[in-house]
């Protein structure tokens, strides 16, 4: 079954973009424009997670609004948004999102954050067991590494935050992948949910 996502999102051009690329990714999208489409899509629908703008034109913006959806504790929301200053991010961060995503962004970003925003929720491990070796030994840094990859940071800022070269970066990232038989970002992550590594 479809995972069902609900996008709220008052620019209508960029809602339609977002549900077609999530669609191309066979997921099921939702949009509302403003806040009362929201609150009652999500009256009629059981929605697995909920990616929604911050800024929207409305009386209430999209942090707001998450407060009045009364969403299940289990349901991912991942935040958009164009400005990430101080105040934003605490007030948004009252409502204990997955993700910000700070505007423009990536695709594949996006479709990476909201693959790991799932399997979080769901427990859902993907990894097979038998292609690994249950001793998996990582040192301090690729735990830290794997830390900021599962938060869809990139190479360059992995290697800004951690004072590192980003051939360094590389080099981790691949000693990482070999050492946990891990064939892509989304089988790593949920072995490190599995793990506690993150």
């Amino acid at each position: 079954m479809k995972e069902k996502i609900l996008i709220i999102e008052d620019e209508i051009i960029i809602a339609n973009n977002l549900k077609i690329q999530l669609e191309s990714q066979n997921f099921s999208a939702e949009i509302a424009t403003s806040p009362e489409i929201a609150i009652g899509l999500s009256q009629e629908i059981d929605f697995q997670l909920v990616l929604t703008d911050i800024n929207l034109e409305h009386e209430i913006d999209g942090i707001h609004l998450i407060s009045k959806l009364n969403l299940k504790p289990s349901i991912p929301v991942i935040f958009l948004t164009a400005y990430s200053n101080r105040e934003i991010i605490s007030r948004a961060g009252n409502e204990q999102p997955y993700a910000f995503l700070i505007k423009p962004f990536h695709n594949e970003q996006l479709f990476l954050t909201i693959k790991m925003a799932l399997l979080h929720s769901k427990k859902k491990f993907i990894h097979n067991p038998e292609k690994i070796q249950s001793d998996i030994k990582l040192g301090k840094r690729e735990l830290e590494i794997i830390k900021l990859l599962s938060q869809s940071k990139t190479s360059e800022e992995i290697a800004e935050e951690l004072n590192i070269s980003p051939l360094t970066v590389s080099t981790h990232r691949k000693n990482i992948f070999r050492k946990t038989a891990s064939k892509n970002m989304i089988e790593l992550i949920s072995l490190a949910v599995e793990n506690r590594w993150i």
